[in-house]
């Protein structure tokens, strides 16, 4: 039974929002790579551009662990689409993205965006990355510097180290953090959003249930992804840096990833970036703080040239 009395929220809500993206003009388009992996990406592309050269600048959104491009990026999408064309993907076992090749890590994920961007034709953007998706954003940026123009990492936690949430983990009686980001019942749920969100407001048991039924498929191949995290892990060879003018924006309360995070990305980047933190706000800007966010984010592309 999915939600209250067999009605999902969850499911009504995304519904909602689909009918209004397409009412905005943005395409839902699957597309099918060499490698066995089919991405889903929702696509806006304007007949009436406001840049010079009838050319408008595209913008890669790239979600995080906790949703897919439709539910992370709908309140930044009136905004940005102003003035740039928008790409929003869902990530590989997100939405409707899935693959049937054994690679797990993100820079396979950064790997597949580029193939993406080629097959939409797509030959330079600019990257928004969230947490995890800032992981994808900062390889996508090492790897491809002709194809990614400039960075924007948001509450991504990519200098972490095998024992960066290890206080964190403790706190909440946990030895592993997919407790955290794959929690199994409600009440494990509500614990995450409460460290996730800086004021999390209550909500009923059955809404959680609901958005983990809705929202929490390919549950095995999302643990895979968490395994295989090259960042931070164990193994992982010392960490690259990138050449591209690069914005950070972190929650002030953040607990997820500490604000001291953000600095140590931008000692490891150097002179060409910079922070910029948003106050009363936990690990969710897009949620928590989405003006706030959007300001920023345009500020940073638009007013910095």
């Amino acid at each position: 039974m999915r939600g209250l009395f067999g009605f999902s929220v969850v499911e009504f809500v995304k519904k909602r929002k689909r009918s209004q993206w397409f009412s905005l003009g943005l395409k839902s388009k699957q597309i099918q790579l060499s490698n066995g992996t089919s991405l889903h990406c929702w696509v806006l592309r304007s007949n009436n551009p406001h840049s010079v050269g009838n050319q408008r600048p595209a913008l890669l959104l790239i979600h995080g662990f906790g949703a897919d491009g439709l539910m992370a990026w709908d309140t930044q999408i009136c905004a940005l689409g102003k003035d740039f064309d928008l790409l929003i993907p869902d990530l590989i076992f997100f939405g409707n993205s899935t693959t049937t090749s054994t690679e797990r890590s993100e820079i396979f994920q950064a790997e597949c965006l580029r193939s993406m961007l080629h097959c939409l034709g797509v030959e330079s953007v600019i990257v928004v990355g969230h947490s995890y998706g800032g992981f994808v954003a900062f390889w996508m940026a090492h790897k491809y510097p002709s194809v990614v123009r400039r960075l924007v990492i948001v509450s991504s936690a990519i200098c972490m180290t095998p024992s960066t949430n290890d206080s964190l983990l403790q706190e909440l009686g946990s030895s592993d953090i997919k407790d955290v980001i794959l929690p199994n019942n409600a009440a494990d749920f509500r614990k995450s959003m409460n460290v996730t969100f800086h004021r999390m407001p209550w909500l009923p048991d059955f809404i959680y249930n609901d958005f983990m039924q809705a929202m929490g498929g390919n549950r095995e191949q999302r643990a895979q992804l968490l395994d295989a995290i090259v960042i931070g892990s164990k193994n992982s060879h010392p960490l690259p840096t990138v050449n591209q003018d690069v914005l950070i924006i972190w929650g002030q309360n953040d607990r997820t990833f500490g604000l001291e995070q953000a600095y140590l990305l931008q000692r490891h980047i150097g002179e060409k970036c910079k922070v910029v933190v948003i106050k009363e706000c936990g690990h969710v800007p897009p949620l928590e703080k989405p003006i706030e966010l959007k300001e920023t984010i345009l500020n940073f592309l638009l007013l910095d040239n």
